[in-house]
């Protein structure tokens, strides 16, 4: 059995594809927020607790995105220590990832109802969303389909969204725990 799922594949033209996206994911860690709060800033708006709430999960969830890449490139590189450790983080990261989003909505939400839609309440219920999206995309199902031609036409032939991959390989990493 290959230690890698990407077997019989070129893998170099594979690795040279994948490897800028974690840098991509982490270099969004701190440039998203900064940007979003430059544009509030430059509305003649402040950023409040619900826009620092957005930014934490919006970034926690690039984190994980970043880590969920690396997943990838040690498996592809067959480096099976390096990725459990990496299945494990992302495991145990999910936890903190959903309390911060829900934090994040409950504040964006709260902002929306005291005071209406100022462009910091636009920002802070932008990042929360972003920030499910990411959820949704490492734990639950790929969002992320512009960019393989294989995941474009799966999607276009109706076939739905494919499981996500770090997502399988957490619930796998939480069952093999339950189990030994």
């Amino acid at each position: 059995m290959s230690l890698s799922p990407f077997a019989g594949r070129d893998r170099a033209a594979l690795r040279k594809h994948l490897s800028s996206y974690w840098k991509m994911e982490a270099g969004n860690v701190l440039l998203v927020p900064l940007i979003v709060w430059a544009m509030v800033w430059s509305a003649g708006d402040a950023p409040d607790a619900a826009m620092g709430l957005g930014a934490a999960a919006c970034s926690w969830l690039l984190v994980v995105g970043t880590a969920a890449w690396l997943l990838v490139l040690d498996r592809l590189d067959g480096k099976p220590a390096q990725a459990a450790r990496l299945v494990a983080f992302c495991a145990r990261a999910e936890p903190v990832a959903v309390a911060l989003l829900g934090a994040a909505t409950i504040a964006a939400t709260h902002a929306v109802i005291s005071g209406g839609w100022p462009p910091r309440t636009l920002a802070a219920a932008g990042l929360s969303l972003l920030g499910w999206l990411e959820y949704v995309n490492y734990y639950h199902w790929q969002l992320q389909n512009f960019d393989s031609a294989i995941d474009a036409k799966r999607l276009a032939a109706g076939r739905g969204l494919r499981r996500a991959h770090m997502g399988r390989a957490v619930r796998a990493w939480r069952a093999a725990r339950r189990r030994g």
